[in-house]
């Protein structure tokens, strides 16, 4: 946990003097380590992701006037051969990842650093707003060779990629409303959560390979692969979906324990609790 480390001064400045949902990071603290951290010490988490935010603003503006090499050392991979079983299967493979450490960042760094899969990973998101980020986000991405596929009507295009042995990455650690989401655990609470990754990996049996990153205390962003996950069966198919997506779930956290500080907590993850 970051509670007994150093808690940066801009973490304090930001969490006291522009506490953008700060009672929201606090409630979801509160719910995922309430039982494990006394309140100081969620207070201390909280400045702690303040500080990240910071920083990742500061990364973000400063990207695009970063040479190629300085790109390339921005980021290191860690363990992608387990990315490269996964794809030897000729399925293609189904990544899992949230919102850890600066995700776009990173991302972006990281392409280069896997030279093999350029104009090969394919993210499914939604549209940000206002428009120009959007914009800005997706030009981003094209550049640097990722694709980006709406989360809405999408299915034939994934499953073309995946026909093609591409990646498909699914952020997953966002509440999901309506008919969208299955109710499971993630950090001890129901939250309701996209089965649509449960539902494609079963009628194609194509690997999931949990996806982590975090920047090191020297400024240097990390991406991890983790090794796939077991695929799930039941004679019940929506058991099935409900399984497998707590599993998913299960690898979030996994990684969110990591480095907590680096997940996105301004989010309304159990906004149905």
């Amino acid at each position: 946990m970051v509670t007994g480390s150093r808690v940066p001064l801009s973490g304090k400045l930001v969490y006291r003097w522009l506490p953008i949902r700060r009672r929201v990071v606090l409630d979801n603290l509160r719910r995922a380590f309430g039982r494990e951290l006394g309140d100081d010490e969620i207070i201390r988490l909280a400045e702690a992701f303040y500080g990240h935010l910071a920083r990742f603003a500061g990364e973000f503006l400063r990207f695009p006037f970063l040479g190629e090499q300085a790109r390339r050392d921005l980021v290191r991979i860690e363990n992608e051969d387990a990315m490269l079983r996964a794809a030897s299967g000729g399925k293609g493979v189904l990544v899992l990842t949230g919102h850890f450490g600066n995700w776009e960042v990173a991302t972006l760094a990281g392409i280069a650093r896997f030279p093999r899969y350029r104009g090969r990973f394919h993210v499914l998101r939604r549209p940000v707003r206002p428009r120009w980020i959007e914009r800005l986000l997706n030009r981003r991405f094209r550049r640097a060779g990722l694709h980006v596929l709406p989360k809405l009507g999408s299915l034939d295009a994934i499953l073309d990629r995946l026909a093609e042995n591409d990646a498909v990455v699914f952020v997953l650690d966002q509440h999901a409303g309506g008919r969208d989401g299955v109710a499971v655990d993630f950090l001890g609470s129901p939250a309701s959560t996209f089965r649509s990754l449960a539902v494609i990996a079963l009628a194609t049996g194509a690997p999931v390979v949990p996806l982590g990153a975090w920047r090191e205390p020297d400024g240097r962003h990390v991406i991890r692969f983790d090794e796939p996950l077991p695929l799930l069966d039941d004679e019940d198919p929506v058991e099935a979906i409900r399984a497998n997506t707590r599993a998913y779930n299960a690898a979030l956290e996994r990684i969110l324990r990591r480095h907590p500080e680096q997940w996105f907590w301004m989010h309304r993850r159990w906004k149905d609790a």
